[in-house]
């Protein structure tokens, strides 16, 4: 869809929602009247939600992989289908999710980050289970309010339906799913003219029959298929940039994959994403009244992984640590292991750490954070192997991390 530079910013109204609400609301004002659902706490709200609507179809299925099956069967018949899930069910969709991408069908599935059953059971947020999919060719992008899931839902729609990939909106479960917030919700007409209408390429045609998810008949189809999704991923970066600018002429709000606070001439920096932004972006706040030259960097996507961007905001000489709310056992944080690698021989005299932080829903504090800037203000290289974790007793090293670094 063209939208001129000239054109007026559509009309909206400010509601009190949750990040459930939010992304309930976002489906349904952008035309979606099909869900297949299964419920999982924390995402049921989401379903609550939507029942109550009588412009949605809400479908039970009777498991998480039968939702996203049924949803794929919508897709390829020419509709969008809601659907979101959280922590195991999300795992359980997880053969099918690998279709879905390997198809190029644009689904945009919700999701509300738990903690995954081992080592023990939790109902605490945890991104480990969106993460655990980040292979798949599913682009992943991470909210901090409700207002981000609202914007997010609309724009990863936008950005699928152009690379047709499919994208997973996520958000911490509980933070984010069940806290109230103020949000700007804009007119459904705008939100309509701005989604457009679905268009999935070779859909079934019983007057053309046609194989779709077959065999490969060689080894280098199937290498070539999975050389062009990697390359659409990447390629999604720019294709967010553009449909983010017509998003800020018609609804007023500018959204990019990173978003800088106090960066300008930040030293020290914590590149964070979803809720525990909050705490740190205080953190930051109250560093910089004191005359600290601190700067948080918020990561809103990792599918596709914004380097262009953190590039902008980075420099030689800084000292950064990546906060992580989620864990890959042995190894360290994700964000921490991608962004380290994907840093690499950009940027030169940083030192970088990481930091494992919020496992299972336990609360980083601001105090917790100022411990973390003083750690990072003495660090230095040697400080680059080691894996850091905090929690309420605060902040300690373990093991080594040089796969990662």
């Amino acid at each position: 869809m063209a939208i001129s530079e000239h054109s007026a910013i559509a009309s909206s109204q400010r509601v009190i929602v949750t990040g459930a609400e939010a992304m309930s609301l976002a489906y349904e004002m952008a035309g979606v009247r099909i869900a297949y659902v299964f419920p999982i706490t924390p995402q049921t709200e989401v379903l609550e939600t939507m029942t109550r609507s009588a412009r949605v179809r809400v479908i039970p299925s009777d498991s998480e992989f039968n939702a996203i099956a049924s949803a794929t069967g919508v897709f390829w018949g020419g509709e969008r289908c809601a659907i979101y899930t959280s922590s195991q069910g999300l795992v359980l969709m997880s053969e099918v999710m690998w279709e879905v991408a390997g198809n190029r069908l644009p689904m945009v599935m919700g999701v509300f980050n738990r903690a995954l059953r081992g080592p023990a059971w939790t109902l605490g947020p945890q991104q480990n289970d969106s993460l655990f999919m980040r292979d798949t060719g599913w682009l992943q992008f991470f909210c901090e309010t409700a207002q981000d899931i609202f914007d997010f839902i609309l724009l990863a729609m936008r950005v699928a339906e152009r690379v047709y990939l499919p994208a997973m909106v996520c958000g911490d479960g509980f933070y984010l799913s069940h806290q109230k917030e103020e949000i700007q919700i804009p007119d459904e007409a705008a939100v309509r003219n701005y989604i457009g209408e679905l268009a999935v390429p070779d859909l079934p045609d019983s007057s053309h029959p046609a194989t779709f998810g077959g065999v490969v008949s060689t080894a280098q189809q199937y290498f070539r298929l999975s050389e062009r999704m990697h390359r659409d991923v990447v390629a999604s970066q720019d294709v967010f940039l553009e449909v983010a600018k017509g998003f800020e002429v018609l609804f007023g709000r500018r959204r990019t994959l990173t978003e800088p606070y106090e960066m300008e001439d930040a030293e020290l920096v914590l590149i964070a994403s979803g809720a525990t932004c909050g705490v740190v972006r205080e953190e930051v706040a109250r560093r910089r009244r004191r005359g600290q030259k601190v700067g948080l960097l918020k990561l809103c996507s990792i599918r596709p992984l914004p380097v262009g961007e953190m590039l902008r905001h980075l420099r030689p000489g800084q000292k950064i640590a990546v906060l992580d709310r989620n864990l890959t056992t042995g190894a360290g944080g994700i964000f921490h292991c991608e962004i380290s690698a994907a840093l690499r021989g950009l940027v030169d005299h940083i030192v970088l750490l990481g930091c494992i932080t919020g496992l299972g829903g336990l609360d980083l504090t601001p105090e917790a954070t100022g411990e973390l800037i003083d750690y990072l203000a003495a660090a230095g290289p040697a400080q680059q192997g080691l894996i850091h974790f905090l929690d309420e007793e605060g902040l300690h090293a373990v093991g080594r991390a040089e796969q990662c670094n």
